[in-house]
């Protein structure tokens, strides 16, 4: 019998097949939950565990299996079932390697997937331990930003500060004007933005070199920057 208390979260941009497959699954008595990204993913893992995460490849393209990767880098037990449209082996091989436990191939059989869940469920339930979600962690007040790894990276003032305005809105487009403004406390009129692009190109090179697994500062073109990861600020 699987525990009910056990919690599984679908990614995928398609409605339909999220809809699908989180509806089959609670069918079956376990708690679900459907996000579209990999960003609202780690989001709703920084307030809920999870025990299962199913991951579409389709949804975010061939780097996906990034997502992954960040999954399996973080402790706990953790059941990850990736799902393609690739009938290529080598590529099946290459989810394997990239931390999935299962590969489906697409359109999946719910009775398959199902089965799969139990097995990855039981074994999970004989070692099933607290999980701490949170990838990456800001102190503010040391200007550190310290990624899953463990790996400190030291910031600037200004990078402190930019990494303290999109981290607190984790998820969520930042504007430039509220960066400039509120962050660095100028006049967004009177401000080069391309000051404001070399803080964070730099930044965005301390962060590859310490962590060369996921790039969480990312541009939002025409509006601002983004911190994709869950992060925790202290």
């Amino acid at each position: 019998m699987i525990d009910k208390s056990m919690r599984v979260v679908v990614v995928t941009g398609e409605d339909q097949l999220r809809g699908e497959i989180v509806s089959g699954i609670a069918s079956a008595g376990l708690d679900a939950k459907g996000v579209a990204d990999s960003a609202a993913l780690f989001l709703e893992l920084l307030q809920h565990s999870a025990d299962i995460v199913i991951l579409d490849i389709g949804a975010e393209g061939r780097n996906n299996f990034n997502v992954a990767r960040q999954l399996r880098s973080i402790p706990g037990p953790l059941g990850i079932i990736v799902i393609t449209t690739s009938t290529e082996c080598s590529r099946r091989i290459e989810g394997l390697e990239n931390g999935a436990d299962v590969v489906l191939l697409r359109p999946v059989d719910p009775e398959e997937l199902n089965a799969y869940i139990h097995s990855l469920l039981r074994r999970l339930r004989a070692d099933h331990r607290p999980w701490n979600p949170v990838l990456w962690r800001f102190h503010q007040n040391e200007w550190k930003l310290i990624s899953p790894s463990g790996a400190d990276i030291e910031l600037s003032h200004l990078e402190a500060a930019f990494v303290d305005i999109i981290a607190r809105n984790a998820g969520k487009a930042v504007k430039r004007r509220d960066i400039i403004s509120v962050a660095f406390g100028k006049d967004p009129l009177c401000y080069d933005n391309r000051r404001l692009e070399a803080i964070v190109s730099r930044l965005r090179k301390k962060v590859h070199r310490s962590y060369p697994l996921s790039q969480p500062i990312k541009v939002v073109h025409s509006i601002g920057y983004v911190f994709t990861d869950a992060i925790q600020c202290v």
